[in-house]
C-alpha cells in the first residue's frame, strides 16, 4: 500500500524566496513540503552568485525592523541616517 501525504503547500525549489515562503506558511500553521534538487538548500544565488546582493539586502531589511520594532511593542532604535 502506498502511504500519502496531504500539504497545504508544496514549494519547489528552496532558494531564499522558496525558504521564506515555506516558513511563513509553517508560521502561520500549515504543513508544508519543500522540494530541492540539490544536496544543499539555498538555491543558486547562496552558493554560486549573488550572496554580496543578498548580504546587503538582509542588513536593509534587518535595519528597517529596527526601525519599526515600537509598532511592534518593542522599544529599540536605530539612528535614521543609517
Amino acid at each position: 500500500m502506498t502511504e500519502t501525504y496531504d500539504y497545504d503547500l508544496v514549494v519547489i525549489g528552496s532558494g531564499p524566496s522558496g525558504r521564506r515562503a515555506g516558513v511563513q506558511a509553517a508560521k502561520l500553521g500549515r504543513s508544508v513540503l519543500i522540494i530541492e534538487k540539490n544536496t544543499r538548500v539555498g538555491g543558486v544565488c547562496v552558493h554560486t552568485g549573488t550572496i554580496p546582493s543578498k548580504t546587503l539586502r538582509e542588513t536593509v531589511l534587518n535595519l528597517t525592523g529596527w526601525r519599526e520594532q515600537a509598532f511592534y511593542g518593542r522599544a529599540y532604535r536605530a539612528r535614521k541616517d543609517i
